[in-house]
Parts: structure tokens; sequence; C-alpha cells
């Protein structure tokens, strides 16, 4: 996919891209690629692969929500996806990044700096011991970090109550929404929405928002080896 394909894709979706924000998108493409022979940040580094599984793939989900003033969380954040092209496509957004690996916030940093974007935020530690930040924000999402169960373990307490957790998942997400039933009733939340779409090389995502009903019982999230061992 290039850059206009890009451009287009989510003009048809209703939001409009300038030269300058797309210039970013380049510039962030070519600093991937640049750091990933320093340090593991993913195996897809090629433009146009970069532009259609990481960018556009990122970016779908969040078409259509209202995220002006709101504070968003990306859980396991990685190389900025999908936090980061959050933060660039929603200026009036408040986005933070969450991630165990201190290293890897060597590279989002001077993503931040060189494209020059001040509504991004970065949290380093594991989210489960992130108690200074329950209840703090109006959205949190997760792509490719854990078991949609575990994600909202660890999400949910993060999450204000009437806000939004959205599950990114591939082929997989309907098995994982199966099991994650009675985390859902434990940790007070209702599926909202179920979206599923192909990108352009066909592979399928399946999106999962789940809304916050009631704060969350003071018990979750447990720790990191019970929650692995005994998944809700």
């Amino acid at each position: 996919m290039t850059l206009e394909e890009f451009r287009l894709a989510l003009q048809a979706k209703g939001l409009s891209l300038n030269a300058e924000k797309l210039a970013k998108f380049k510039e962030y493409a070519r600093l991937l690629k640049e750091w990933n022979e320093k340090i593991n940040l993913t195996s897809i580094v090629e433009e146009e692969e970069v532009i259609e599984k990481h960018f556009l793939d990122s970016a779908l989900p969040f078409l259509g929500f209202d995220l002006k003033g709101k504070k968003v969380l990306d859980i396991g954040s990685g190389a900025g996806f999908p936090g980061m092209v959050i933060a660039l496509l929603f200026d009036e957004a408040e986005v933070h990044l969450l991630d165990a690996t201190k290293k890897k916030f060597l590279f989002l940093e001077e993503v931040q700096k060189t494209l020059q974007i001040p509504n991004v935020f970065f949290e380093v530690g594991r989210v489960e011991e992130r108690k200074d930040l329950r209840e703090s924000f109006d959205f949190v999402t997760a792509r490719g970090f854990a078991a949609t169960r575990i994600f909202l373990e660890v999400g949910a307490p993060l999450c204000k109550v009437k806000g939004t957790l959205l599950a990114m998942k591939s082929r997989r997400g309907e098995e994982e929404y199966a099991e994650a039933r009675s985390a859902m009733k434990k940790l007070g939340l209702i599926l909202e929405d179920i979206k599923s779409y192909e990108l352009p090389s066909g592979e399928v995502r399946n999106n999962y928002r789940f809304g916050k009903a009631k704060p969350t019982d003071p018990r979750y999230p447990r720790d990191w080896a019970t929650i692995m061992r005994k998944p809700l």
C-alpha cells in the first residue's frame, strides 16, 4: 500500500490527511526500518507493508470515534501501534503509550521528537502494577498484546466508568471472545460492538468494543503470574 492509497482509504472513511501528516507517516516508516536494525521492533519494515499492516491496521478501528479531549491508553505499545498512529491522526486526543520494555521508548521518543507529536506520553512499566493509573482513561486499547480475557483484566481497572476498551484481534478474535465471557462479567464489562474487515492484503481483523458499566473490583488486576496461571 502506498501513502496515497493510505490517504484515500482514510478519506473514504471520513478522515482527511494533509501533506504534512502524510510526510510524517513516511518519516515514521523510515525511522522504523532504521531503528529495527538496532533493536527488534517488528518483522514488518518495508514501507508499503508498514503502511498497510501497521498504519492502516492501527487507524481503521478508531475511525468514527470522537477522541477530542479524550485520554487514550495503548497497552503494550511496542513500536507505537496503534498508539503513536492514533496520536498522529487525532491531534486533540491525549495518547499514552505503555510498555514494560524501556529500550523501545528510545525509538518512540525519537519518533515523537522527529515528527513533533506533542499529544503523546510515555508510561514505562508493567501494566498490572500501574495502580497510579487506575480509572484514568476514557479509551483503553491493545494490539497484539495478550488474549482478550487477559487484556480485559489489566485494561478494565485503568478505564473510567462509561469508558471504552477496544481489543484489536485477527481471525482468532471470535475464539478469544468466547473465552472472555466470564472475565467480562467479573469486570463489569458489556460487549458493545464487533467490527470485522479485511486489509487490502486479505488479512482479517476483528475488533471488539467493550463498555465499562461499573467500577472494577479492587481485587483486579491480580499479579501477572496468577493472571497467566488462572485467567478469569
